[in-house]
């Protein structure tokens, strides 16, 4: 007889979620959003190497790199692409220097009428981290609403959430 054992599942730990309206098509939406990084993140305030950014690149292509590339010609990766279906959704993993694992990041665009698109974020697999997974979700539950303002003040802010 065999005998089976099993793992227990990992608490789960909810996903940042979060949206905003842009005046854009969804196409256009998903064209900034994934392909001017450097124009619109506020990579003055949130990069592994503030002050030092030349470019925050996402490669338009499943298993592309994410990363930020600075002044002086290195690169800092953040992640990899997982799913590129433009214009509806981009993903990605994100993962920073002290996590054990990578989180993933689902960015949806969503068309609510000819040049009004909902762009919804969902930061997902804190559980991933373990030990530290929730302490990491809070600090970038206060970072993620900075950043859809920045991208949503470039692209042309709609009405309301």
């Amino acid at each position: 007889m065999a005998v089976v054992t099993s793992r227990p599942l990992p608490d789960l730990i909810e996903p940042i979620r979060l949206s905003t309206r842009v005046r854009l098509s969804a196409g256009a939406a998903f064209d900034l959003f994934t392909g001017d990084l450097t124009g619109w993140w506020p990579h003055d305030r949130y990069s592994f190497r503030p002050g030092r950014v030349e470019a925050v690149v996402l490669e338009p292509v499943v298993t592309g790199r994410f990363y930020e590339r600075y002044d002086d010609g290195t690169e800092h990766a953040i992640g990899e692409v997982l799913t590129w279906d433009r214009p509806r959704s981009v993903s990605f993993t994100w993962r920073h220097d002290e996590w054990v694992a990578s989180t993933e990041v689902v960015v949806r665009f969503v068309v609510e009428d000819t040049n009004l698109t909902r762009v919804e974020i969902e930061h997902r697999a804190w559980e991933r981290l373990g030990s530290t997974g929730r302490e990491s979700r809070e600090q970038y539950a206060n970072g993620w609403p900075t950043v859809l303002a920045c991208f949503a003040r470039v692209a042309g802010e709609g009405d309301g959430p």
